[in-house]
């Protein structure tokens, strides 16, 4: 895989832990846009025109393709969670997730925080980052 493509995901998975604030404010953006000021004064307005904003709220929130990419996102990485295992997982969480890490990836095997080796401990954390990649479709030969 290529560094930048590993790059790509690492930057994701940092992202991670705001991921829920991201949605929940595009969410909020497209709830409550920004109308522009109308300048047409003393204009007419249509007699019978039908109101039709929540449905093309509801158009819009499904459509989204930014709320739908962090939604995408939130869920692969939730998957990829889910079926790794205990050290995989404390690695990933002290690396990525962490706003502040205390160790790195050598120092969570010096303080017997994972039950691995160094090199077992690298081959976790590469094949998470794969599995995201290809959850994501950003996995390249």
């Amino acid at each position: 895989m290529k560094k930048s493509t590993i790059r790509k995901i690492e930057d994701i998975l940092r992202d991670y832990p705001k991921i829920d604030k991201h949605i929940e404010k595009r969410e909020m953006e497209l709830r409550y846009p920004v109308k522009p000021t109308d300048e047409n004064i003393g204009g007419g307005r249509a007699e019978n025109k039908r109101s039709e904003v929540v449905e093309h709220m509801v158009i819009t929130i499904d459509e989204d393709e930014a709320l739908n990419a962090f939604k995408h996102q939130r869920d692969v990485i939730d998957d990829c969670l889910e079926e790794c295992g205990r050290d995989t997982e404390i690695i990933i969480t002290e690396l990525y997730f962490k706003k502040h890490p205390q160790f790195t990836l050598n120092g969570l095997v010096e303080n017997h925080l994972v039950l691995v080796g160094y090199n077992k401990s690298y081959q976790l954390r590469n094949s998470f980052v794969e599995k995201v990649a290809k959850g994501l479709g950003l996995y390249d030969l």
